[in-house]
């Protein structure tokens, strides 16, 4: 599955820099390359390294309210104590350690992607990310959350962002996203049950699954399999049946998520995050 392996997120991010920038730079600067670049597509540049942790009332904070970015994240949102906000921002630093540790090549994906998590207290817990500000993740923790926690919210929202910049890349749909909100282009969702979503974001719902279930398959965990080992199954048959809205990467894409969804080999997931069969993807020649 391309869109978790490390070695094709770092070629995608290749690709990008020297489209948008002009430059091809050597392995080592790919970051700092990176960052650069999305800065470009944002109303705030990004960090020149690390991961900046914003608060509501910091600029990214503000930012977010202000424009509605995640509206669906802030229901009830309010003022977070001093102290809760310490502690999260040592459970965020704890989960990117976490993630490393867990799954070298998961955390590098991670590492790479996200530059910058902006966190509030709200009625909805959670994560979001946009495919307008690359390198950003939302967080709204819930009361009970542990480090894994965290991490499994910070993988999920890394996924999608990893998934935005391929589609910016290499595009993955035949139409403006705008185009499949269109009822006859919805498909089931993987999570929410017998919802019909928008192609993109129902495949959006599935990408992120697998390697959630692999984070919680390594603690000795199959909620997420358990729970949702038919609605995932039932979202790839929609996306099957309207594959022709999909480009020939993402008609790839779809199919390595079957090859998951026909077996649920979480061994098929750490190949996917570390493999190189999953590494490149050859563009094809313009006409």
């Amino acid at each position: 599955m391309r869109f978790l392996n490390v070695h094709h997120a770092r070629e995608t991010v290749g690709r990008l820099v020297l489209a948008l920038n002009g430059e091809s730079p050597e392995p080592g600067q790919l970051p700092q390359a990176y960052r650069r670049v999305i800065s470009l597509m944002r109303a705030i540049g990004a960090p020149e390294s690390g991961v900046r942790v914003s608060v509501k009332g910091d600029p990214w904070g503000r930012h977010l309210v202000e424009n509605r970015v995640f509206e669906n994240i802030f229901e009830g949102l309010g003022d977070t104590p001093e102290q809760q906000m310490a502690e999260w921002c040592r459970d965020v630093d704890a989960a990117f350690g976490y993630t490393r540790d867990l799954l070298p090549d998961l955390g590098d994906l991670v590492d790479l992607v996200v530059t910058d998590v902006v966190l509030f207290s709200s009625k909805n817990k959670g994560g979001g990310s946009a495919s307008h500000i690359p390198g950003l993740v939302s967080m709204s923790p819930g009361d009970e959350w542990a480090v894994h926690d965290f991490a499994e919210s910070l993988v999920h929202e890394a996924v999608h962002l990893n998934v935005f910049l391929a589609d910016m890349a290499y595009r993955l749909y035949t139409r403006p996203t705008v185009e499949l909100e269109a009822e006859e282009f919805r498909v089931l969702s993987a999570v929410k049950f017998g919802e019909l979503r928008p192609l993109d974001k129902a495949f959006h719902s599935a990408v992120v699954a697998p390697p959630l279930m692999l984070m919680q398959a390594r603690r000795g965990e199959t909620e997420l399999v358990d729970k949702f080992r038919g609605s995932l199954r039932e979202c790839t048959d929609g996306l099957l049946d309207k594959i022709d809205l999909f480009t020939p990467y993402g008609q790839l894409l779809v199919r390595e998520l079957r090859e998951f969804t026909d077996s649920y080999d979480m061994d098929l997931v750490a190949d996917s995050v570390s493999g190189e069969r999953f590494a490149h993807y050859e563009m094809p020649a313009v006409a």
